[in-house]
């Protein structure tokens, strides 16, 4: 009898259901993934930019890496180019024609709530989420896209504070809200969930600004192969590669 007790408790925890606050939220999110989520990803991403009426500015090809659970290398237009960006350690390396340009301090929060989050201790999730301004005493549930949701960094029928936003069921990342402060807000998608291994991709991220559509970013050729750690080396920008 114990053992069935136990058993049915930990697959209500596992399943996102009995969650009761924003710690005990991603808490559910790494035990349900921990072990199992892939360790790496490439894919290709088109990247579109909107004008306030919605018609194209710019539409692009991005190639990027990515090494669970911090390190992204994008790789902008051409292979070749030099340009691009790299996020490691906390910090952002922009390059331009093969050098870096600038570089700075940066928690990268989709990358914290999308994949990060899945991969490394509970208590560096934590740090970094309340690093980015999100108030953990302030938790709620509600609906979204017909599922429902836990939303951490807000109370209810509050959309303007930095908040990020969970499905339940499966426990995955699908919204973010920033406040930059003066007016300007960001709202972040991520949709078209796919399947890569036992984890999952969202294949689709909006951008709206103002209700407005301003940036979709659609990810392609999505695999999950061995990489070649000197790719996130900052040295080594202009020659990584990580396609045959």
């Amino acid at each position: 009898m114990l053992k069935a007790i136990l058993t049915i408790s930990m697959l209500v925890t596992f399943c996102g259901y009995g969650v009761k606050d924003a710690e005990g939220l991603v808490r559910a999110m790494l035990n349900k993934y921990e072990g199992k989520w892939y360790q790496t990803m490439t894919f290709e991403q088109r990247t579109v930019r909107y004008d306030s009426v919605g018609n194209v500015t710019s539409d692009k090809i991005w190639y990027e890496a990515m090494q669970m659970p911090d390190q992204l290398v994008i790789k902008f237009e051409d292979w070749d180019s030099g340009n691009g960006m790299l996020f490691r350690n906390d910090s952002l390396y922009r390059f331009e024609d093969g050098s870096v340009a600038a570089s700075r301090p940066m928690i990268h929060p989709l990358m914290v709530l999308g994949f990060s989050v899945y991969n490394q201790p509970l208590e560096k999730t934590i740090s970094s989420l309340n690093a980015l301004g999100f108030d953990f005493s302030k938790f709620h549930k509600r609906e979204f896209n017909g599922k429902k949701v836990y939303v951490v960094g807000a109370d209810e029928g509050d959309e303007t504070s930095n908040q990020f936003w969970i499905e339940k069921d499966r426990l995955l990342f699908v919204r973010l809200i920033q406040d930059f402060g003066n007016g300007r807000n960001q709202d972040i998608r991520f949709t078209n969930y796919q399947k890569l291994g036992e984890g999952w991709v969202a294949a689709q991220v909006d951008f709206y600004s103002g209700d407005k559509l301003r940036l979709r970013e659609t990810y392609s050729n999505i695999q999950s192969p061995e990489l070649n750690q000197t790719i996130f080396d900052p040295s080594a920008f202009v020659e990584a590669k990580w396609i045959p």
